[in-house]
């Protein structure tokens, strides 16, 4: 079933979750810009509407191929508190870290200092002109969409409570239907702050002294240091090679490394991949990844994770879960993007407040929710992902890029919290079968068997009845349930150059995405 073309450009192709972002990012390549000036333009926009998936209190991850260099990983993802401890919690007789509020382990938003690394070593606009769309998109309004009305009544229930979020998204005790012109003052004057100031003024500076006497009103413990120091992480990405192409995927603390295993183990069963060999590798990486990933500063991922001895190892041993576990929950809110150009230019970004709209938490007059991350630390002092000062929790977050010998390249990703590695090899197989044909890889029916690293794999989700009988017979004790497209089977998007120079995009059907090429 295909539900729109794929998207063709002689120049470059943005595609995104909101119209909006996807044409700011496409304005600035047509203006002179590069990647990376458009990527700064789209995330931006994402953070005014999408604000309940991403925004400035959020955390990034991306991989970037620029200037004929190899492809660089940046990790945006902030830090726990200095603050923090298991004790505070345990002391109080909590046995687990709530989702919402002050006591949800709010982390540092590592989003605007992405942006400002970025901008520092590949930018070359003004901030002023990448940050303006935003501006004026949070200070004049856009028109809400159906997708964002639904989460923000849905939100409402849960979110009623924090004053300075209703403020924002319930005004007159009302939710924004579709097609309202939604404003966001208080944000349209943190932006004004970013551009005339600086993007380090939200780590130090006037904006971030007003975000941390609007934390500490709320009763949450954030110091100037919790700010300042923070920094993201330049590294190599992982790398493995399949079927012809090198694939990347982020590094930890960033779940990533389970795609580039569970490649790995595929590799073994080429040329002729069944579903019943891709789902029960599917539950050994997890598996694995379940034990492994978590913040390498203090826990580091073995040597051997992603190399092929590893692989082979453990898909002869054939441990996968054997136990159904008792829910098919996930969590998370998560918005993906990515462009390419014609020449050889791509990147893979991610961002999210985590849960929608995060922790609740809007520090006084800045318009935008701090998010929850932390929520997903263990209270278990002995669990690889505990709870510690100054770590970076197991992430979701994945961003995804894979090219070859002949010129092409391309940007995969996902929301979809603990499944992203799951459909991220359902892309890669996609595109290992329609390159040239992004979107009809987006728009094919997925599976998936959510869980996080504290459950039991339990219910498969699917799309469609072709993959019933197949899964059923493999996994007899599994639920099973059917669910139509869903954004609990994620929200992808693809931006690709051919191997004659072409640059095409597909978005996804199930939520609001689009692809907007340059001319």
């Amino acid at each position: 079933m295909r539900t729109r073309p794929s998207t063709f450009s002689k120049k470059g192709v943005v595609s995104s979750a909101s119209i909006q972002s996807s044409i700011a990012g496409a304005k600035v390549l047509e203006s002179g810009g590069n990647i990376v000036d458009a990527a700064i333009a789209t995330s931006a926009v994402l953070c005014v509407t999408q604000n309940n998936m991403c925004g400035l209190g959020g955390d990034t991850f991306l991989l970037l191929k620029f200037n004929e260099k190899p492809v660089i990983d940046l990790n945006g993802s902030g830090r726990a508190f200095n603050s923090v401890s298991i004790e505070r919690f345990t002391n109080n007789d909590m046995k687990n870290i709530p989702t919402k509020g002050k006591d949800s382990v709010l982390t540092v938003p590592g989003l605007v200092r992405a942006w400002e690394d970025l901008h520092k070593r590949y930018g070359t606009k003004e901030v002023k002109d990448l940050l303006n769309p935003a501006y004026e998109y949070a200070k004049n309004g856009f028109p809400i969409t159906q997708n964002y009305s639904e989460s923000i009544e849905l939100s409402s229930n849960h979110l009623r409570e924090f004053a300075n979020w209703r403020e924002i998204f319930v005004k007159d005790g009302s939710f924004p239907l579709p097609g309202t012109i939604f404003r966001q003052e208080d944000l349209a004057n943190t932006i004004e702050s970013l551009i005339s100031d600086g993007l380090s003024s939200f780590y130090e500076g006037n904006l971030a002294d007003k975000t941390i006497q609007g934390l500490n009103k709320l009763g949450v413990d954030i110091s100037s240091d919790d700010l300042s120091k923070h920094e993201s992480t330049f590294q190599e990405p992982l790398k493995t090679q399949f079927n012809g192409f090198d694939v990347y995927e982020t590094a930890p603390n960033s779940q990533a490394a389970t795609v580039i295993l569970w490649l790995n183990m595929l590799s073994f069963k080429q040329p002729d991949l069944t579903l019943e060999d891709i789902l029960t590798t599917g539950y050994i990486a997890y598996s694995q990844r379940d034990k492994f990933i978590a913040d390498p500063a203090f826990f580091p991922l073995p040597g051997n994770f992603i190399t092929m001895e590893h692989a082979k190892e453990i898909s002869e041993d054939n441990k996968f879960p054997k136990i159904a576990g008792n829910k098919a929950g996930d969590r998370g809110d998560t918005t993906y993007f990515s462009i390419t150009d014609t020449e050889e230019n791509s990147i893979s970004m991610i961002q999210s407040n985590y849960m929608g709209f995060g922790s609740g938490i809007v520090p006084k007059g800045t318009g935008f929710v701090m998010q929850n991350r932390g929520n997903y630390f263990s209270l278990d002092p002995k669990h690889h992902n505990a709870l510690r000062p100054g770590k970076r929790t197991f992430h979701t977050l994945c961003a995804g890029m894979l090219e070859d010998e002949s010129g092409y390249l391309a940007s995969i990703g996902s929301m979809g919290g603990d499944i992203q590695p799951q459909l991220h090899v359902q892309l890669i197989l996609g595109l290992m079968k329609q390159q040239e044909d992004p979107q009809a890889v987006i728009d094919t029916p997925r599976w998936a068997f959510p869980y996080t690293i504290y459950d039991k794999p339990a219910t498969f989700l699917v799309e469609s009845k072709i993959y019933s009988n197949d899964i059923k017979k493999t996994f007899p004790d599994r639920g099973l349930k059917n669910i139509g497209f869903s954004t609990q089977l994620g929200n992808a998007h693809i931006t690709a150059r051919l191997k004659n120079g072409v640059v095409v995009g597909g978005s996804d059907p199930r939520g609001d995405g689009i692809s907007i090429p340059a001319t």
